[in-house]
């Protein structure tokens, strides 16, 4: 027996006469959102749960080995949740208009609209609107919900896979680690070269009192771990006289991990706050290609849900009537790992400045847009 049969015999009542008036319309309108809505749910939630289970087994070993409870466990898992939704929502979206797009074909639904005189867009559209209605929630998300579900996970990652490890705290657009001898802190965190940029290092004595405070433009950890701080200054309390220096070997308790470890990423951040720092970055003449393409990939990222519908819809309606839901899915999976590759290769090449930011985030929703409305277009023909 077929997986799936919903859809195979379209409802009489949902098959509109020529010339059908509103009435009619209002229920065809609504059949379509809530088929889109159910399959939208399954493969969103099925996706969420395949995460979980990659993940859990990812980490199950070390969170047994530092005696996570049950508890933290859960909490763990229910705070990456909305991460995961956000992530995987494009995907999900699109599967689930080729599920019912390709099942209306395969019933003959289709048909039956279009004999009674319902145009391609009018049945199309609401699957749009569904389509939006999940980018709105991935978008509200991101913003409300995402930030601190992740910061929480993060912390009880730290405790209960990576215990003992020391991480930086954000704030005031710098990045903060309280060391063995004083707080070390940095405007940016440059992990691939381990260098940070606007370095300050307060050195305190056992009273928590500030003894020296040393600033340098940027410091890069040495291999033997050591710091080498490049056009900096060196002033010791109580001092009157700054030491400038241009280039100078310090030998610090503090470490790049911890920064490495803490280092916030775009998707912790609101869109407000990821601005605030991109400006401070540009402020100080600090490359911001990275997080400004992140910046502008939170608005970009979201709205993939509706314009990833546009390439799905035409690939639903050239489906053959054989092979059913799971065609329907397996090419769901090919062409979401396509635009996947398309997008990751867009924000890497913005990232590391080969692209505009704006462009490299926008970009492969554009293509995949105009894709699917050359395609719509042969399939109206």
């Amino acid at each position: 027996m077929d997986p799936v049969a919903v859809g195979d015999a379209p409802p009489r009542a949902l098959r509109p006469a020529a010339g059908a008036a509103g009435p009619e319309m209002k229920v065809l309108s609504r059949y379509m959102f809530r088929e889109f809505l159910r399959a939208a749910a399954a493969c969103i939630l099925g996706f969420l749960v395949l995460f979980l289970v990659i993940d859990f087994v990812d980490h199950a070993e070390k969170f047994f080995r530092n005696k996570a409870g049950t508890s933290e466990i859960v909490w763990y898992y229910l705070s990456i949740l909305p991460g995961v939704f956000v992530m995987t929502s494009p995907v999900g979206t699109l599967l689930a208009v080729l599920v019912v797009i390709s099942l209306r074909v395969r019933g003959n639904e289709l048909t039956a609209m279009f004999s009674g005189g319902v145009s391609l867009s009018r049945v199309c559209l609401p699957v749009v609107i569904g389509c939006a209605l999940v980018s709105a929630l991935s978008m509200a998300g991101a913003e409300l919900v995402v930030p601190a579900t992740k910061r929480h996970a993060r912390e009880i990652e730290r405790l209960r896979v990576r215990p003992g490890s020391v991480a930086a705290q954000f704030s005031a657009n710098r990045y903060w680690i309280r060391g063995e001898g004083g707080i070390l802190s940095a405007n940016l965190v440059d992990a691939p070269t381990r260098s940070l940029q606007g370095f300050l290092y307060f050195q305190l004595d056992r009273e928590f009192r500030p003894v020296r405070r040393i600033d340098a433009r940027d410091a890069r950890l040495l291999p033997d771990g050591s710091w080498e701080l490049h056009d900096g200054r060196e002033r010791r309390f109580g001092e009157a006289a700054v030491d400038p220096f241009a280039v100078r070997t310090y030998r610090l308790p503090e470490r790049i991990e911890g920064f490495l470890s803490g280092e916030t990423p775009p998707d912790e951040m609101t869109y407000g706050q990821l601005s605030g720092y991109v400006m401070e970055l540009k402020r100080k003449g600090y490359e911001a290609k990275r997080y400004e393409t992140d910046l502008h990939a939170k608005i970009a990222y979201p709205l993939l849900n509706v314009l990833i519908a546009m390439l799905a819809i035409p690939f639903a309606l050239r489906a053959p009537r054989a092979g059913g839901v799971w065609r329907s899915i397996g090419l769901g999976l090919l062409v979401g790992f396509a635009c996947w590759v398309v997008l990751s290769a867009s924000l890497s090449l913005g990232r590391k400045g080969m692209l505009p930011p704006l462009l490299a985030a926008w970009l492969p929703g554009a293509l995949f847009a105009a894709t699917g409305a050359l395609l719509l277009r042969g399939a109206r023909r």
